[in-house]
């Protein structure tokens, strides 16, 4: 005769934890182990843990490079201590479904980076979560079962908003004038996101030739060690780093032409760019951790006529969410006047 279990955790969507962020940096995870006994059965060790580690490859590009291994969070529950009633280092069920609770805690939640920012642009640093429960009988030769599940960590915080609607406009007496409107919000998952533009131009010399428009993410990396490892050169004590800094288009590059060479270009009807998001690529926006940031901005650029007129770069802040990312969460700000970047648009490119 023998027994099987199951693990369920009394999360909204399953083995999905949503990190909550809180100035102590301890989370609780509640669950329940349903067992399925063919008869009264005791258990001497019954536990719960959730580990968690990061991969990193140090001294990139050299002869000397090595992957190493470090824990993220490691954190052990013992049913037995917690529930054993007559002190015989057992808990006792009868026949039957039987069930046995447990809560756990995930300390440093505040400090994990959300499974779901695991698809960096990089083969140099990952990361994964994962539960595991462990049951053994008291009687003398049985054996151990245990179950493991990969975790998915999220993170839903945003920034305080004000506004769901990014703006930006600028007008230049005798020149022209720009308004952009565009959601500030993107939810893994979106297939697109609208922006719009009103142009106008006052004088032939700031005719506009075209506009262009993309969302562009960045993911800058400052991993450091956190103990030694003799096994790497350069890594024997704490604090080795590893260092990465890229920048990529998630979307498509919309690009709409002044293709009658009219002042009236974006002046009586408003440009609508669909920009089709590459979900592939895209990852939730992440500022809690102090070693990785990943920013989204809605890059917008205005090119004149006038080939002696630099390209005028706009950047908006957006924010990426999760694809549940309910309706009442808004992000940033609005912006009535934004800083003008007057430069040639620069390279996408990863510097490692």
């Amino acid at each position: 005769m023998g027994y099987t279990f199951e693990v369920e955790l009394e999360t909204a969507q399953p083995f999905i934890v949503d990190l909550e962020v809180e100035e102590y940096h301890t989370q609780v995870l509640s669950g329940t182990i349903i067992l399925h006994l063919e008869k009264p059965e005791s258990f001497k060790i019954a536990t719960v843990s959730v580990t968690g580690h990061v991969g990193v490859m140090l001294n990139i590009g050299t002869l000397e490079s090595g992957i190493v291994h470090e824990r993220l969070v490691n954190t052990t529950s013992d049913l037995v201590a917690a529930n054993d009633t007559n002190g015989n280092g057992l808990i006792d069920f009868d026949a039957g479904t039987q069930y046995l609770p447990f809560r756990i805690d995930i300390p440093r939640s505040g400090d994990l980076p959300p499974t779901l920012l695991n698809k960096l642009d990089t083969p140099y640093i990952d990361w994964k979560y994962e539960i595991q429960v462990t049951l053994r009988r008291g009687s003398l030769f049985s054996t151990t079962k245990v179950f493991k599940h990969d975790l998915t960590l999220r993170r839903l915080h945003t920034p305080s908003p004000s506004t769901k609607t990014l703006t930006y406009s600028t007008d230049v007496h005798g020149r022209y004038r720009s308004k952009l409107t565009a959601d500030g919000v993107i939810s893994l998952g979106q297939d697109t996101l609208n922006a719009s533009v009103e142009l106008k131009a006052r004088h032939k010399e700031y005719m506009i030739k075209e506009i262009d428009c993309s969302i562009v993410q960045t993911e800058d990396i400052n991993f450091k060690t956190k103990r030694g490892h003799p096994s790497v050169d350069n890594a024997h004590v704490p604090g080795a780093p590893c260092k990465i800094n890229a920048t990529r288009l998630v979307s498509n590059f919309k690009k709409v032409r002044n293709e009658e060479n009219s002042m009236d270009f974006g002046r009586k009807k408003p440009i609508e760019m669909d920009l089709h998001i590459d979900n592939f690529q895209l990852i939730p926006t992440e500022h809690m951790l102090d070693w990785l940031q990943i920013s989204h901005v809605l890059r917008y650029t205005i090119h004149f006529m006038d080939v002696q007129l630099e390209p005028i770069i706009t950047e908006l802040p957006l924010f990426v969410g999760h694809e549940d990312l309910s309706s009442a969460v808004e992000p940033m700000l609005t912006f009535k006047r934004a800083e003008t970047i007057l430069m040639p648009l620069p390279q996408i490119e990863s510097h490692l």
